[in-house]
């Protein structure tokens, strides 16, 4: 997210243009990465906020809360918010849980727990809702994946056959496993394709 200028902006905006949603509120980020939401929503106006980070990234937004001289409202907790206990209930859950086809990234189960668990009944989620298109399309890509998955058996035949040949060792065996991983690999995986 810090690298797309556009999630950026977006989620600067939310925040600076909707202040009196964070303005002496108490504010949960989910999933809080490097924790720049949450530094925004403390920048803000905001009471106090919880940052939960279920990784070892938690360190990282501890430093930059320090940096930015907001120990005193910005809270770094380390675990997952499916088992965290916080100590009250909160006015708004900030999150930045989308991935490719807005569900990749698999945290939208966890802001939803997040907000069954901790939201406020009269509070606010940021992003509060979303949208997905969709179209059928048809690319060369599916031409090319085939491609590439015989080029993979190709090379796995001749590198059987040479381990074979020059050191002995009937690699054949491997042959079915190997070309139901790369079938895997390129024909039954999904393709990104941007607009």
């Amino acid at each position: 997210m810090l690298c797309d200028r556009v999630r950026m902006d977006s989620y600067y905006n939310a925040v600076f243009d909707n202040k009196h949603h964070f303005d002496g509120k108490i504010v949960l980020d989910v999933g809080t990465g490097s924790g720049i939401l949450a530094i925004w929503a403390g920048q803000a106006g905001a009471r106090k906020v919880y940052q939960v980070e279920a990784t070892k990234m938690s360190e990282h937004p501890r430093e930059l809360v320090k940096a930015n001289n907001l120990q005193d409202v910005v809270e770094v907790i380390e675990g997952s918010i499916e088992d965290v206990t916080l100590p009250e209930k909160v006015d708004v859950i900030i999150s930045e849980w989308m991935g490719y086809f807005l569900l990749r990234e698999s945290m939208f189960d966890s802001v939803i727990c997040a907000r069954d668990r901790w939201l406020k009944p009269t509070g606010v989620m940021y992003p509060s809702n979303a949208r997905m298109w969709l179209a059928p399309m048809r690319s060369r890509l599916a031409g090319q994946k085939m491609s590439d998955y015989e080029g993979a058996m190709g090379d796995w035949l001749c590198f059987s056959d040479e381990t074979k040949t020059y050191y002995g060792v009937d690699m054949s065996v491997l042959t079915k496993p190997f070309s139901e991983e790369q079938k895997k690999y390129y024909l039954q995986s999904c393709a990104v394709v941007g607009c």
